[in-house]
This record gives C-alpha cells, sequence and structure tokens, in this order.
C-alpha cells in the first residue's frame, strides 16, 4: 500500500510539473476570456496601416488585415511585413477590388492569385481567408475560391459622414464572444484610427482578448467551412434543454411567440438546421410596421456552423433595448433568410437547465467541462490567491468529500481521454 501512495504521489507531481496545459487563455477564476476578431480591408499603405498597427502593438493585440493587390507596391510592402512580424495575419481581398460574383472563375482565380502571390512573397506565407469586396457573392465565386469567406459586423467606417465616437460604438455595441468587426485601414480613414482609441481600452475592461482569424477559429473549436459567409464564430453553448418543437408551415420562415419569449427572459434559446444558397445563416427578423418609426432588425445568431443555427434570448434583448421598444411593440418576430434562400429545419425552442449538477468536473460551474476546469482546479490546488472555485463538489471525482491531486489527475484522464 504505501509503494502505491508513493507512486500515485510521484503520477501526481509529474502532470502538476509536465502535463501542458494553455493556462495562458484562462483567467484566474477558470473561464475563458471573450474573443474579438478585428479585421482591417482595403490597405496596405504607409499611413493609416501603419498607425492601426501602432495601437494594436500598445495593446498587444492581434488582428487581420485583408489587402488590396493594386495597393501593394515596394513601399507600402514595408507596412505588410511589419504586421506580419507582429503576429498580425495577412489576408484576401483581391487585386482590384472590383465586384466578383459575376466573374468568370479565370478572372476570379487571377484576382485572388495575384494577391496570394504577393502576400507569400513578402511572408512567406499564402492567406488563409478571403473577404469578398462589397461582400458580393454568388455560388459561382464560393466555387472559383479554395478559401474560407469573411464578412464581419458593419462599422460603417466607410463612410466619411461617420464619425470617430460613432463607429467606436458600432464596435462597442456588436462585441460579443467570437464576433469578427470588419473595419477599413484605406489611406487617409482617420476617424478609425481614432475610433480604435476609444474602442481598444473599452474591450480590454470588458475582458476581450484581440486575435487573428486563424486562432478564434481553433480556439472556438470551429474548423472554417466553404459555402458560408463569416460574421461571427461562437462556441456552441452549452446548459440548454428542449422545451417545445416549433412548427411553421413554410420551410424558409418560422414565426416566434413574442409573449412566450418575453415571459422567458433570459434564459431561452432557438435552435434549428438550416441550408442556405447565400452562405448567410437564418436571422431572426424583428418587425414593428404600425407607427413610427417603422422598424426592420436582425439578429445574427450566436452559433452557426453551416448546418446548424442556435440564437440565444441575450442577443434578442440586447436588440431590443438598442431599439428602444419591448416584444408588445413588435408587429412581428421570426427566423428567415438574413440574403438569398434558406430551409429551415428541426427547429427547437430551448431554455437554461436549472442546475449543472450532474457534470462532473466543471468547478467553474459555466454548464460544461473543460480545459477551464482543469486549470482552475490545477491553480487552487497551488494556493494562486485568485482561483476560487464555484462549485467544488463537481470536482471530487473520487467521492471523498474532499479535493486533492488526485481529482486533477481523474479530471486530466476525463478530459484527455
Amino acid at each position: 500500500m504505501k509503494n502505491e501512495i508513493i507512486s500515485a504521489l510521484i503520477a501526481a507531481v509529474f502532470l502538476l510539473s509536465c502535463t501542458p496545459l494553455d493556462s495562458s487563455s484562462v483567467s484566474a477564476e477558470g473561464k475563458q476570456p471573450k474573443l474579438i476578431a478585428l479585421t482591417f480591408d482595403d490597405g496596405p499603405n504607409t499611413t493609416t496601416t501603419n498607425d492601426v498597427l501602432d495601437i494594436l502593438e500598445a495593446y498587444n493585440a492581434k488582428a487581420s488585415f485583408f489587402l488590396i493587390g493594386d495597393n501593394i507596391n515596394e513601399e507600402s510592402a514595408s507596412s505588410v511585413k511589419r504586421a506580419h512580424d507582429m503576429g498580425m495575419e495577412i489576408d484576401n481581398h483581391s487585386k482590384t477590388h472590383s465586384n466578383m460574383s459575376k466573374m468568370q472563375a479565370e478572372e476570379v482565380k487571377a484576382e485572388i492569385t495575384y494577391v496570394d502571390e504577393k502576400v507569400k512573397e513578402i511572408t512567406g506565407e499564402y492567406p488563409k481567408f478571403f473577404r469578398p469586396p462589397f461582400i458580393d457573392v454568388s455560388q459561382s465565386l464560393y466555387d472559383a475560391v479554395d478559401l474560407p469567406f469573411i464578412c464581419g459586423i458593419d462599422c460603417q467606417d466607410y463612410m466619411p459622414n461617420v464619425t470617430a465616437q460613432e463607429r467606436a460604438d458600432y464596435i462597442l455595441n456588436g462585441a460579443k464572444d467570437g464576433v469578427i468587426v470588419l473595419l477599413h485601414d484605406a489611406a487617409g480613414n482617420q476617424a478609425t484610427v481614432d475610433a480604435l482609441k476609444i474602442a481598444m481600452p473599452e474591450l480590454v475592461e470588458q475582458g476581450y482578448e484581440f486575435v487573428t482569424l486563424t486562432e478564434l477559429f481553433e480556439r472556438q473549436g470551429e474548423t472554417p467551412k466553404h459555402n458560408i459567409l463569416y460574421s461571427n464564430v461562437g462556441k456552441y453553448p452549452n446548459g440548454y434543454k428542449e422545451i417545445q418543437e416549433l412548427s411553421s408551415d413554410s420551410t424558409d420562415r418560422i414565426v416566434l411567440d413574442a409573449a412566450l419569449l418575453n415571459s422567458l427572459g433570459n434564459s431561452y434559446a432557438i435552435e434549428m438546421d438550416y441550408s442556405s444558397s447565400s452562405g448567410y445563416p437564418p436571422v431572426i427578423a424583428l418587425q414593428k410596421w404600425s407607427g413610427t418609426p417603422q422598424i426592420w432588425h436582425t439578429v445574427q445568431p450566436f452559433y452557426f456552423n453551416g448546418d446548424k443555427a442556435l440564437f440565444v434570448a441575450e442577443d434578442v434583448v440586447t436588440a431590443l433595448e438598442q431599439l428602444k421598444i419591448g416584444y408588445s411593440d413588435l408587429d412581428g418576430i421570426a427566423v428567415t433568410a438574413y440574403s438569398g434562400e434558406v430551409e429551415l429545419r428541426n427547429a427547437k425552442l430551448l431554455t437554461k437547465s436549472e442546475s449543472f449538477d450532474d457534470i462532473k468536473g466543471d468547478v467553474n460551474a459555466d454548464g460544461s467541462f473543460n480545459i477551464a476546469d482543469v486549470v482552475l482546479l490545477q491553480n487552487w490546488l497551488l494556493a494562486r490567491p485568485d482561483a476560487v472555485l464555484a462549485d467544488w463538489k463537481a470536482g471530487d471525482l473520487r467521492e471523498d468529500n474532499r479535493l486533492d491531486v488526485f481529482d486533477l489527475i481523474l479530471m486530466k484522464r476525463l478530459l484527455f481521454v
């Protein structure tokens, strides 16, 4: 027995000291930071691009830059190299920034290849993502470009009459975990530089981490798919249960009961399978056509992957608050297509589970067991002062009413095996 105990302790020490854990991306409370991907179109240049890089450098922030091939020259290449050396991702925005949805495949490939080769020449790497100019997409364009398509939340920073504060407000109001922000570092776009100076400290205060698109997909556990236009990369939320199937007389529209949703507060979610001709996921449309002002406002899904979409109550409630209306003011609320055609199937109304007590290992009580829980328990066992367990009993895998290194071993085995 003595030898067994000694062997177990040696194994525990070995695991604590040698098992690699990505604790840099987990807070002391064991919660993952919120991720946001800032992206910049229409560079490169030697002015605004470098101004943006200066701000990103000050915050140790990463971002992705979508280049126009015709803007790459000997002078601007230095800005591209600087961005790449700082850990930024360099991506493709076409050679000429033309509408590409109706181009012949050969024309499209020439536009893409030109930028790919220029970027490879400067950075040693090919772009990993493509943003179509003017977000002009078609099936023929999807077929011709062998890169994931990126959109992002629109901050209207290409409009000269939109102030720096308004641009910052668009960024801050649209911020959520996994969101992609569409901005422009075009030469002379000083208002966007000023907007970043306003928004960045607030985003840091709110707990956001600035990542490249590649890192966003990797850390959210998603692989980018074809025929999707991404504006966010959310994690599928845990902790919901089905309470009702949502039926509809139409395959492209599901009418929702506003009064029922209102009664559920922030606890509901709406999930469905879908297929889309445009690459856009379905949206929830908030409609008010009586009185003034008339409203047609869309809420993007919290999670989508080309096959499944899920909307959460918090996003709908936030949209209503921004519109300064309530559910009872709506004349209609429905899941529908944002662009093109969409087919909706297997729609369900979900609600948050009242308890997560049955989830073993969930010591941070967020409704799922993952590496964040392992890191939290490890930090707690190392007596780090900020490591606070929300539910210690979930970590008691040996069921002996105590937490020790043996529970940590079992948690790691449960996670990694």
